[in-house]
């Protein structure tokens, strides 16, 4: 509202501890959470539906029984697809239409396919790629095939705790990892990273691409941190927007938290705006410096 407060629009009663929660890009009343089922049977999925003004939430579909220790889900990015879902597990990536029947699942990965599966990205404007990081590898998948088409092994010296394709360039990948370095890479010479940057002194939890500006990537880490990287040269230094040499990228940082920060988030209302969450609950907004944006704008 611009008066730099947010407001808590409505609270949901959730049964079991939520590690993620992944909303419908088309409708905004679904969204799932995965949790840490009771009794220690592994992490599941259920999709969930808002009711106007009770409070409550109504169960569309979840999946116990179905697909086993489910980590993390992804919709479709296809439009007229947008009951789509990737479910993402430990050792392999289903594919669920929810809207046949009560949920059928309509392609998998091979067993032993894929193991430790850490993270995974649906390119938005290559909508037959999918990049999933595989303890320290990462490993592209095309889709019609369901065949590993990129691997790059030793991505990171340690584990990659999340992956990101850019919304504007299809061929621009962030992952972040254990090893306290953020990459971005170029699908079309994957062998080593265009930018291969450490400002943090732990795990980089997650890397977000602006959804506008791919030259904007964010960082969250549990040093505590929020990085904010501009990955393209000013105009007036005479190289256009070509990517700078990691040697000379520089973040801004936000220290507003005092504890790990988990996850981070760009607004989809506005280009200039993410939140960051952290593991004491608080829930940081803040948006990007006015002397970065004026770089890209001008």
């Amino acid at each position: 509202d611009g008066a730099g407060q947010l407001s808590c629009r409505a609270v949901f009663s959730h049964s079991a501890e939520v590690w993620d929660i992944a909303p419908s890009l088309t409708d905004a009343s679904l969204f799932f959470t995965v949790s840490n089922a009771k009794g220690n049977k592994g992490f599941e999925a259920t999709l969930w539906k808002t009711q106007d003004s009770s409070g409550k939430l109504e169960s569309q579909f979840e999946t116990r029984g179905k697909q086993k220790d489910v980590k993390k889900v992804l919709w479709s990015p296809e439009e007229p697809a947008s009951r789509v879902v990737a479910l993402a597990s430990a050792d392999r990536i289903s594919f669920w239409d929810l809207g046949k029947d009560e949920g059928t699942k309509t392609s998998s990965t091979s067993p032993g396919e894929l193991e430790n599966v850490l993270a995974v990205s649906w390119n938005h404007l290559n909508h037959n790629l999918l990049c999933v990081s595989c303890s320290d590898s990462l490993q592209c998948l095309d889709l019609r095939s369901m065949s590993q088409t990129i691997t790059v092994e030793k991505a990171h010296e340690m584990g990659v705790r999340d992956v990101d394709f850019s919304k504007t360039n299809q061929n621009l990948l962030a992952s972040a990892g254990d090893d306290c370095h953020m990459c971005v890479w170029d699908l079309r010479k994957a062998q080593s990273p265009v930018v291969k940057v450490s400002n943090h002194s732990h795990w980089v939890w997650q890397a977000k691409f602006n959804p506008y500006h791919e030259a904007l990537v964010v960082t969250s880490s549990s040093d505590s941190l929020v990085q904010l990287w501009h990955l393209t040269e000013d105009e007036e230094e005479g190289r256009g927007n070509e990517i700078k040499s990691s040697a000379e990228l520089k973040p801004h940082t936000f220290e507003e938290h005092e504890d790990s920060v988990y996850s981070v988030s760009w607004s989809t209302g506005d280009p200039w705006t993410f939140l960051s969450l952290s593991y004491d609950g608080r829930v940081m907004c803040n948006q990007v410096p006015s002397s970065v944006k004026y770089k890209i704008l001008l």
